[in-house]
């Protein structure tokens, strides 16, 4: 197995991870979205509001970063496995 293969492979492992991960932030949504009908303005309504708010984002944020592990482009294969660097010979 090359280098490539194997980091495609911990890509790969890592995006599935975090699509999971996604699915359980997704999990979370109805309970959020029951809540918000309940409250009329006041400070829970508003806290409940954020809640959804940031439950929302990271869901995107998950997937978003699932994808791009998913695809393995140059940025991740580089942060998976850095270029070896050699020492200079003094």
């Amino acid at each position: 197995m090359s280098k490539r293969e194997a980091v495609l492979m911990v890509s790969r492992a890592i995006a599935f991870y975090l699509f999971c991960w996604t699915l359980d932030a997704l999990t979370y949504l109805p309970g959020r979205l029951a809540l918000i009908h309940h409250w009329t303005s006041d400070y829970w309504h508003s806290y409940d509001m954020l809640s959804l708010e940031f439950t929302v984002l990271r869901v995107v944020a998950l997937f978003g970063a699932a994808m791009l592990f998913y695809e393995c482009g140059p940025r991740i294969e580089a942060f998976l496995l850095p270029a070896n660097k050699q020492p200079d010979a003094e």
